[in-house]
């Protein structure tokens, strides 16, 4: 079957922002009024500045921080993904130092579009399977 326009930019979206480090997409695939329901310790900001600032986090703890689509679903304006995500933690990660620790867990991310832009996003992780391969919990 064809791919979906919402399958297609959120697939954009993750290889070229979150694999690639193209920052500049940015401008032009989030929308300035994004609503963003993912919290993170030290996130702070709102819309596309806010988007950037958990890209460039994620990048600065785990420099060699990749995600592969496992698949998508697409409906409408959303788009769902199954992604396997890896990284090494070689920098600080919340005010925590580097262990220099691989982790490699799965997680779901969701992403609503209009106009060709990111408006709205979610996001699941095993985060406690994360931390426990990172050597950060007992």
């Amino acid at each position: 079957m064809p791919e979906t326009e919402t399958a297609r930019l959120l697939r954009l979206v993750t290889s070229e922002i979150w694999c690639q480090k193209r920052y500049e997409l940015v401008d032009e695939l989030i929308s300035a009024n994004l609503i963003d329901h993912i919290e993170m310790p030290g996130l702070e900001g709102t819309g596309k500045a806010r988007y950037l600032a958990s890209a460039r986090l994620t990048h600065s703890a785990f420099p060699d921080y990749h995600e592969e689509i496992e698949f998508i679903v697409a409906d409408g304006d959303r788009a769902v993904s199954y992604v396997r995500n890896t990284g090494t933690h070689d920098g600080d990660l919340m005010g925590l130092a580097p262990t220099g620790r691989k982790f490699d867990v799965r997680s779901i991310g969701i992403l609503r579009f209009a106009d060709g832009q990111v408006i709205e996003r979610w996001g699941f992780g095993d985060t406690q399977k994360q931390m426990q391969q990172l050597g950060l919990l007992g």
